[in-house]
């Protein structure tokens, strides 16, 4: 039996929905995987080449050492049922016929295979992973500002990674909502049951021009409102409600457009106030 240090953890079990490189996988399964298979292909050449009188039990006991070498690589890459297969081999060399020694290692080889099969992958492109599961996208003040968000800021970059246009947009819908209010809260403007754009910019516009213009916040305000008009562009709609479909292209524009909106907005948002900080009584107590 195989130690403990032989076996290799599978990337899949030890961190799941993470990323994995193809490097990673290669160093997983490759080694292993060539091995099993060349040594029951040698076993089944070997024997495809034997005259059918040959007696398979003294013959199966031969091959029970290399049985159990890929047995205990199945172990290493935590093929369970491969196992259980191998296992039967080596309990029952001694009774099989030749025909029986023959079926016996094709199911360990289709076995071993099916099983393999039975794990899949996702391939991303390149270009796409920096998007993926990424903590603070919008960056750090938007996150500490606006913390509500996190979550639908992170959804949309994951699903624009795994070339989920439409989900990415819907995720980026809810925080554009969120957006849209705070910015008309800002300038005292009801926004909550409007869900048209074009009317959402003229109430901010008439808003902004009743400011200082001179004023810092005001021209700020204005660059806000310029960062929101191109997330209407990008949008396609003349409503807040998406269109049916987004393709990747569109889902990347908007949360460009929508990345660069909440940005400026956030500088002008107060900071939330920190919560009180807790004590553990127990830890509190001086003796």
């Amino acid at each position: 039996m195989n130690s403990a240090l032989d076996r290799i953890e599978q990337p899949w079990v030890s961190s799941p929905y993470s990323l994995h490189s193809w490097w990673t996988m290669e160093k997983f399964s490759a080694a292993a995987f060539q091995q099993i298979v060349s040594g029951l292909t040698f076993i089944l050449g070997r024997i495809d080449e034997l005259p059918q009188e040959v007696e398979g039990g003294d013959l199966a006991v031969k091959y029970i050492p290399l049985v159990e070498q890929i047995r205990k690589d199945c172990e290493r890459i935590d093929l369970k049922v491969s196992i259980a297969c191998a296992n039967d081999f080596i309990s029952m060399a001694d009774l099989m016929t030749l025909g029986d020694l023959t079926r016996s290692l094709r199911e360990l080889d289709n076995t071993i295979r099916r099983e393999m099969q039975s794990c899949v992958f996702f391939h991303m492109s390149s270009e796409r992973v920096g998007y993926y599961n990424q903590r603070q996208p919008f960056g750090a003040r938007v996150a500490v500002r606006l913390p509500s968000l996190e979550y639908d800021i992170t959804e949309a970059g994951t699903c624009y990674a795994m070339g989920r246009g439409t989900a990415c947009v819907f995720h980026l819908m809810r925080v554009m909502e969120v957006g849209v209010q705070r910015f008309g809260a800002k300038l005292g403007v009801p926004l909550v049951e409007e869900k048209n754009w074009q009317a959402i910019l003229d109430q901010i516009n008439k808003a902004i021009k009743a400011l200082s213009p001179s004023d810092a916040e005001t021209v700020a305000m204005s660059q806000i409102a310029a960062h929101l008009y191109n997330v209407k562009v990008a949008w396609r709609n003349p409503v807040m409600h998406p269109h049916d479909k987004y393709t990747l292209e569109e889902a990347k524009d908007v949360y460009a457009h929508l990345k660069a909106f909440m940005a400026s907005l956030v500088n002008i948002l107060p900071v939330p106030k920190q919560g009180p900080v807790l004590v553990d009584r127990a830890d509190s107590r001086t003796g």
